[in-house]
């Protein structure tokens, strides 16, 4: 027999790698490349599976994460959910077996999609301490729980199942998961408590319970009952389809003819749009996709990215929403009270390699926030947080990018901009472009860096508005300050002189500021100082009677543990925290006092209390802001009516001194923003 020759000697060494064997000699890139950062990824991909199943069933997600210490290598780690639970025969796929899922070729937002996550920490777990994970799942009709202990095989790619056992379980349905691992706990910024705090900020449906090593337990309460809009399975949209995606698309098509292929298969064709595809490409519309030659899938492909298309539709989308971004934030921020909650932006939906997708971003400035600290950039991704590779991803250049002096923040050449800001910014798409598959930093793609900065620039722009308008109203305090200390001094002295009584100055106050004024106090000796009970005092230091609606934004604890006014609200919101007040007509130089009661054993500053007005323009309020757009609140029909009766009242001569006309001045809003142009 003739000796082999030295290719078939080769030949005879190749072999299938199996996907198992692959990520168990490469685990670095899914995230387990040191004790800190596999602890990290277990427990965020088993959140992450948490929240998607309870999100897909309808239920208001309940997630337990507790962290325990077995040795001082090993931790214990517990994530506990109320989804709807895992069918028997699923377990061992869903938990040991790599890249089986039901999202990957499903085009719609979703946190995990490839079905790796979770296998991959239980292949860490059995690789680092040789424990199988112990699963334990409820759907709602079995009357008890599976139990199953199992290790990834990974030369097959299989579930090595070791135990199998039935629980009676007090959980209606849901389930639990419990991994002893290698690895190492601390706190920091990139640590588990913080993936979880950032869960719950672009989560607020979702209620989550952390228990540490240390047994310190950390719950952060849903801050809506409301669960988002199910993401919807869409087609994928043409613009952005590369050559050979199109190819594939036309060969698996069960599509007929081309016709019926471009209005099902693909998003965003209206029947002009398919017309005007057809006669660019030179098609009649009857061609068989699936035999489609390399230069007709070429004709095609150019004839589509050469007709106008619609804007893709987000209902493949699940965008936090510009309400819910600022409910995120205030819910975890707690104790810290900013200053200024810039209107959150969410972009219109846009394509990127054929997947729609949105940018969302949110700005909280000043208050509590250091201001010589770099600022606290928050990166997401379809609503999980990323906490590793900052300077890797197309947010964080981005943001660096920008010139942050133009908006009033200090900053180094191509670094992030100093000063107290939280920047959120939120990467919603059927596919986002990560780099790894670790899912930790976005690609820099052109399409989705530019709505990036576009969404940044627009929060950027809302935060310099409110400095700009900050610095007005600070200077008229220190004005109307200055003026009620002198005033009545000069008065006093003059009356001295001339022996007569000292005048009323509010109808000169009035004059010089034309301002409704708010002012809040607290009941203790100190204004700035916690204290049981709140008052707010609105002035009309105006010459017109002026409608005018109070409206507070208080901490939800308070509200919810029973504070009391007088005079009493017109509406309390538990769930927000905010609080209405019946209507007032101010007339000049009247005022009106709202004593604010804080529940029993609890103390409060006046700077706690978040103030707004209805029925005064910015440039006529000192002490408050107006009514912010996105409260979405019904005015009452004086404040309907004065804007509706401006033209009138502006075209009215001033009335003379001693007239009670009432001039409802609708116009003063126009000339303030005229001012700031």
């Amino acid at each position: 027999m003739p000796p082999k020759s030295i290719a078939e000697e080769l030949a005879s060494k190749q072999k299938a790698i199996s996907i198992g064997e692959f990520f168990e000699r490469n685990r670095q890139i899914l995230g387990f490349d040191n004790p800190s950062r596999a602890l990290l990824t277990a427990v965020k991909e088993a959140v992450d599976n948490s929240i998607d199943s309870c999100e897909e069933a309808r239920i208001l997600p309940e997630v337990l994460v507790e962290i325990s210490k077995v040795t001082e290598e090993r931790l214990k780690v517990v994530v506990e959910d109320n989804g709807p639970g895992i069918v028997r025969k699923q377990i061992a796929n869903v938990f040991g077996r790599l890249l089986y899922g039901s999202r990957f070729h499903s085009n719609r937002q979703a946190r995990g999609q490839q079905g790796i996550g979770i296998s991959a920490a239980v292949l860490y777990a059995g690789l680092t301490t040789a424990t199988p994970a112990h699963i334990v799942s409820k759907i709602e009709e079995d009357p008890a729980a599976n139990v199953v202990d199992l290790f990834l095989d990974t030369q097959k790619n299989l579930a090595r199942v070791v135990k199998e056992d039935v629980l009676a379980w007090d959980r209606p349905h849901g389930t639990r998961i419990e991994l002893v691992l290698k690895a190492r706990y601390q706190r920091g910024r990139q640590s588990p408590f913080e993936y979880l705090k950032g869960t719950a900020i672009v989560n607020p449906h979702a209620r989550l319970v952390f228990v540490e090593p240390d047994g310190t337990r950390t719950t952060w309460e849903r801050a809506t009952p409301d669960l988002p809009a199910l993401a919807k399975e869409i087609p994928p949209h043409p613009h952005g389809l590369e050559l050979g995606e199109l190819d594939q698309m036309l060969r698996r098509s069960s599509s007929k003819t081309l016709q019926l292929f471009l209005s099902t298969d693909l998003s965003g064709i209206s029947r002009r749009g398919i017309s005007d595809v057809l006669q660019k490409g030179e098609f009649t519309g009857r061609e068989n996709p699936s035999a489609f030659s390399p230069e007709r899938v070429e004709r095609l492909l150019a004839a589509l990215k050469d007709t106008p298309m619609a804007t893709p539709s987000a209902e493949c989308l699940s965008p936090i929403g510009p309400m819910l971004i600022k409910r995120g934030l205030k819910n975890v921020l707690g104790s810290l009270r900013p200053e200024f909650y810039s209107p959150p932006v969410s972009r219109p939906p846009k394509v990127h390699a054929g997947c729609p997708f949105i940018v969302e971003v949110g700005l909280v400035y000043g208050g509590d926030l250091p201001s010589d600290q770099p600022v606290q950039l928050l990166r997401f991704a379809n609503r999980v947080p990323l906490l590793f590779q900052q300077g890797a991803c197309a947010i964080t250049q981005t943001v660096a990018d920008m010139d942050w002096h133009r908006y009033g923040l200090e900053q180094k050449s191509g670094a992030i901009p100093v000063g107290p800001v939280v920047l959120l910014v939120h990467v919603a798409s059927t596919k986002v472009p990560f780099t790894s598959e670790a899912k930790e930093a976005v690609a820099h793609t052109d399409d989705i860096t530019r709505e990036i900065e576009l969404a940044v620039q627009t929060a950027a722009r809302n935060m310099k508005l409110h400095l700009s308008r900050r610095t007005r109203r600070d200077q008229a305090m220190e004005k109307f300050t200055i003026i009620q200390k002198i005033l009545p001094r000069m008065a006093q002295k003059a009356s001295g002189i001339v022996d007569k009584p000292v005048p009323d100055l509010t109808r000169v106050i009035t004059r010089i500021m034309d301002v409704v004024a708010v002012e809040a106090k607290g009941s203790g000796e100190d204004p700035a100082k916690p204290s049981p009970r709140t008052s707010l005092t609105l002035t009309n230091y105006t010459s017109r009677i002026r409608p005018i609606e109070l409206f507070l934004e208080l901490p939800l604890e308070s509200v919810k543990e029973g504070f009391s006014a007088e005079p009493a609200p017109e509406t309390v919101s538990q769930e927000l925290g905010r609080v209405t007040f019946p209507l007032q007509k101010l007339t000049p130089n009247a005022k009106v006092t709202y004593t604010l009661t804080w529940p029993k054993g609890e103390e409060m500053e006046a700077e706690d209390v978040d103030i707004f007005v209805a029925g005064v323009d910015e440039a006529h309020l000192l002490g408050a802001d107006p009514l912010p757009g996105d409260w979405d609140v019904r005015l009452p029909a004086a404040l309907v009516e004065a804007a509706e009766n401006a033209e009138i009242a502006a075209a009215r001569p001033t009335p003379a001194e001693g007239d009670e006309e009432v001039d409802y001045d609708a116009t003063e809003k126009k000339e303030s923003f005229a001012d700031e142009e």
